[in-house]
């Protein structure tokens, strides 16, 4: 039995409009932008013991803090004392931070720069300084001294007890974070 030429093309336009309407159906994820910042906390305290000079842990601890959606760069000054970070973001307000059992909290700008601040400090033995230069304009700066004197009675003299262990920093995070 001798099938024609236009019955080939015929079930074989079918067989390539099918596969156009079912194989390549529009897809669900949407395309919005998120304010949504994934924290790994167990990446981060990798990095602990880490020295300003180390651009390697330096960049892997700021980009798995939260906010790290926002990150557009970083600078390390470790030539002479004080020794600084300078972590550049895009300008945000609130965040939403997903943790790694999944939770998601929000917090404002304010306390996520003061608690990266903290938590950069905490890891970073001989950082003494923490800038944030925001894209909008805004320049914020954390002193390593000021902060340990604000802090201490709540994390020891080298705010050690951020980052203890992990449990330690989700906590920090969770409960720092109007």
């Amino acid at each position: 039995m001798r099938i024609s030429n236009f019955k080939k093309l015929a079930i074989l336009s079918v067989f390539i409009v099918s596969l156009g309407m079912f194989g390549c159906g529009y897809s669900t994820v949407s395309k919005e932008t998120t304010n949504e910042s994934k924290a790994n906390l167990t990446t981060v305290l990798k990095y602990k013991d880490s020295y300003v000079g180390d651009n390697s842990a330096v960049t892997n601890i700021v980009n798995n803090l939260p906010a790290n959606i926002y990150n557009e760069g970083i600078e390390l000054q470790a030539t002479s004392k004080p020794y600084e970070i300078t972590i550049h973001y895009k300008s945000f307000k609130d965040i939403s931070i997903r943790l790694e059992d999944d939770s998601l909290i929000t917090s404002s700008f304010s306390y996520v720069m003061k608690n990266n601040a903290l938590i950069i400090l905490s890891l970073i033995q001989n950082a003494d300084i923490v800038n944030f230069d925001i894209s909008d304009g805004t320049s914020i700066t954390y002193e390593r001294t000021a902060l340990v004197n604000t802090h201490k009675d709540d994390f020891g003299n080298n705010l050690e007890e951020i980052t203890k262990d992990k449990s330690s920093l989700e906590n920090f995070i969770k409960t720092n974070k109007k």
